[in-house]
């Protein structure tokens, strides 16, 4: 079968497993309980270890139903790694007295594999994992898949920004397209971001699965109780609708199990933004008027790609040429008044064109000796855009450095976790730029005092704070990253002298 030559049974692809109550309350919450009884087909299309046909057969057993054969057949299981279907057999068989039908429990990747049958609900909890965080092999075998699936618009997107797309967004969309009857409903646990994450879902959510419409129903976001132990990401459970147009707004709730408080969510602007939560009965429209050159636009801290040891000191080094250490922005700055930084970074870039130091160039400064002593860490640094750097000979490259770095002010806020946004004017320090320290900070370049503390009065209107926090993004990674903050300002034309100040264009990468 294909997928024994795709997953080793070391791969662990995404596996988050559902708590038995957490399935129970899932196909109790949906009603999907009582249409199996019914006679309606449930199928997980990825079931892990089997609690759902575990909690669905509980359930039955709990309110003295009788489990016949016939309702047993109607319960499909498929499940990626063969190492789980022996423990689906021994589960339902020690807890249930149950001898699970062969014919459906079967070994397939419903993605490359699907089967050819259709259902009246899927249920389950897809795998979570962003793209680059796939075994090599596997990654191979599902770029295609994404693209198929309108998830990214080619493969060059699945290597650069778009690698942050979940592969459950992938699996939903598949199941719904290959698995599901027009008609049919389909209830998941998946990751938040789904819905509420930036531009790497943007594919998801045209709530198209190829050619055939499908619309989410109904999300529950778990904000006051753990439903996975151990997931830093946030999650939610979801209704999805085949055949049926998306309409906005969509139900949601936030709560605990035995409490949810209900909102109604839509898009910020165009129908795949991310969603904004608000308890009225929709959000209401934005009156935001910060207007900025295209240049200007929002831009994360410098990236040193897992080297921030070699390029970030808390002393200005003396053994490094001056002209390409910068001061670096952190939390102590937002914390008092003061502008002193109390680290620094070493940036081996021409401030004139925002491009890193040619061989040449770098060789006849001082400091090379001490990149030197670190090659062999920089040049194996993960990641495709740092490697392409790097097989280009030009080892000492950060990520998130242009002609934008240089800008001798900065409307800097923290854009990383945090609950408040706080944007505030940074001048250059001794003829150097503040930097931001990856996506830790965010910022627009300015290139005039005047200008500076015009957007940063302006980013301070309390809409914004509104905005940000009916986003959904208050403590998360996602708080107040580029991407957002860049959908809330309005771009003016920018003229033939401001193109200067443009970035450079970065080489297309091969796939």
């Amino acid at each position: 079968m294909v997928t024994k030559t795709l997953v080793s049974a070391e791969d662990r692809i995404g596996e988050v497993f559902t708590p038995l109550p957490w399935a129970e309350w899932l196909i109790s919450r949906f009603g999907i309980y009582d249409r199996w009884i019914g006679g309606e087909t449930v199928c997980d299309p990825t079931a892990g270890t089997g609690v759902f046909a575990d909690a669905l057969i509980g359930l039955a057993k709990s309110r003295l139903v009788e489990i016949t054969d016939e309702m047993i057949g109607r319960i499909f299981l498929f499940e990626i790694q063969p190492r789980n279907l022996d423990i689906i057999r021994a589960r339902l068989k020690e807890r249930h007295c149950v001898n699970f039908p062969e014919s459906n429990l079967l070994e397939r990747d419903v993605i490359i594999d699907p089967i050819e049958q259709s259902f009246d609900i899927l249920v389950g909890n897809p795998p979570w994992a962003n793209f680059t965080d796939l075994p090599v092999h596997y990654k191979d075998a599902l770029k295609n898949y994404f693209i198929e699936y309108g998830l990214v618009p080619d493969r060059k997107a699945v290597l650069l920004g778009s690698s942050r797309t979940d592969i459950a967004a992938l699996v939903i969309k598949a199941v719904i397209h290959k698995m599901l009857k027009n008609g049919g409903d389909g209830y998941f646990y998946a990751p938040l971001s789904l819905f509420t994450g930036d531009d790497a879902h943007i594919g998801f959510r045209d709530y198209r699965s190829k050619f055939e419409k499908f619309s989410v129903k109904e999300i529950f976001e778990f904000n006051g109780e753990k439903v996975f132990e151990g997931i830093g990401t946030s999650y939610c459970a979801c209704h999805f609708n085949k055949g049926t147009e998306q309409n906005f707004p969509v139900p949601y709730y936030r709560g605990s199990k035995d409490s949810f408080i209900s909102y109604r969510a839509a898009p910020l602007k165009v129908s795949n933004d991310a969603l904004r939560v608000s308890d009225f009965d929709g959000p209401e429209d934005l009156d935001i008027e910060v207007t900025i050159k295209e240049y200007q636009k929002p831009r994360q801290g410098v990236n040193s790609c897992g080297a921030s040891s070699v390029f970030i000191f808390d002393e200005k080094p003396t053994f490094i040429d001056k002209d390409f250490i910068f001061p670096l922005a952190s939390k102590e700055i937002w914390r008092s008044d003061t502008r002193e930084p109390s680290k620094w970074i070493f940036l081996p870039y021409s401030k004139d064109d925002g491009r890193p130091l040619t061989k040449e160039e770098i060789e006849k400064i001082e400091g090379f000796d001490y990149l030197l002593r670190h090659e062999e860490i920089l040049k194996s640094r993960k990641g495709t855009l740092i490697q392409n750097s790097i097989s280009k000979g030009i080892w000492w490259s950060l990520l998130g450095v242009g002609p934008y770095s240089f800008a001798p002010y900065k409307v800097i806020w923290e854009a990383y976790g945090k609950h408040t946004f706080n944007p505030l004017v940074l001048r250059s320090y001794e003829d150097q730029s503040w930097q931001g320290n990856q996506a830790m900070h965010a910022f627009i370049p300015c290139y005039t005092e005047e200008d500076a503390f015009r957007i940063c009065e302006e980013l301070k209107c309390p809409q914004i704070s509104r905005l940000l926090a009916e986003l959904n993004g208050q403590g998360k990674c996602n708080f107040a990253q580029p991407g957002k903050i860049k959908k809330i300002l309005r771009f003016s034309e920018t003229s033939s002298e401001q193109m200067l100040l443009l970035e450079p264009e970065t080489d297309a990468l091969s796939s």
